[in-house]
């Protein structure tokens, strides 16, 4: 397995803000691709957890049996059996063990050769770790998974770096719809990232005014383990997650304040 195509396939892909980003980080009144969310969309709108991105990277090796790495947005951390060691923000160490559950069932009843699973790893010595615990307690939040089958998986690796790196940015990683992504959560008991509520597109506000009224609903974190201090914000998605958006405080606070 040629590890820096596996690394770039699997990487988490940007998100964008809901309005455009302009000078000196302050929002524009223009929605990110002048794109809203059509009417009649199922909208999911998620607490956006403040900590570390990472992956677990589950596959098939050349003996079919499981193996896994674990990453963080940029760079892969921890191979099993300790072929990687990188104690970055403590992330391998503290998601090995669930990896290690995982691995034991994940290719059971289907035919994927890799699933990756997103979350944020946050608390522990996170900047707004804060914000969630005081005793500097770590904790996660899944909020994407995709697989892929041997053949897609051969194939994908049998580009070039730069051409995955082209299928990754152009959003063909294919991550679970809804249903499934929570199918996948409650199988393998997972923590996830809190769902606040969901709607149509029709009712979901377009302006920095309102946007920024909507998002004060939900400006306690969810996800608090022995304290609960100021989300960072919310991700609103469709169901296919063809469409997703970014919505912070800290954005919207710098662009309206007096």
């Amino acid at each position: 397995m040629d590890l820096k195509k596996l690394n770039s396939l699997t990487k988490y892909p940007s998100i964008l803000t809901y309005h455009q980003l302009g000078e000196r980080g302050r929002l524009n009144d223009g929605l990110s691709e002048s794109r809203g969310f059509k009417d009649s969309e199922d909208v999911f709108v998620y607490e956006k957890v403040d900590g570390e991105n990472s992956r677990i990277i589950l596959f098939k090796n050349a003996d079919g049996e499981v193996d896994y790495l674990i990453g963080s947005r940029e760079e892969l951390l921890f191979a099993k059996g300790d072929r990687i060691g990188n104690p970055y923000g403590n992330i391998a160490d503290f998601l090995k063990p669930l990896a290690e559950t995982i691995s034991q069932t994940i290719f059971e009843h289907n035919d994927w050769a890799l699933t990756v699973i997103y979350q944020e790893s946050y608390g522990g010595k996170t900047k707004a770790a804060k914000n969630y615990t005081s005793a500097k307690i770590q904790g996660y939040r899944v909020f994407d998974v995709f697989s892929l089958r041997q053949d897609e998986l051969n194939s994908l690796l049998s580009l070039s770096q730069e051409k995955i790196a082209l299928w990754r940015e152009h959003g063909h990683q294919p991550f679970y719809n809804e249903e499934a992504k929570q199918r996948f959560v409650q199988l393998f008991d997972l923590q996830a990232a809190p769902l606040l509520t969901r709607g149509k597109g029709i009712d979901f506000p377009e302006s920095l005014e309102e946007t920024f009224a909507y998002l004060k609903r939900f400006e306690q974190t969810q996800v608090g383990m022995d304290s609960a201090g100021k989300s960072e914000g919310i991700i609103v998605r469709t169901s296919d997650r063809q469409h997703i958006r970014k919505i912070r405080f800290e954005d919207y606070e710098r662009t309206l304040q007096k």
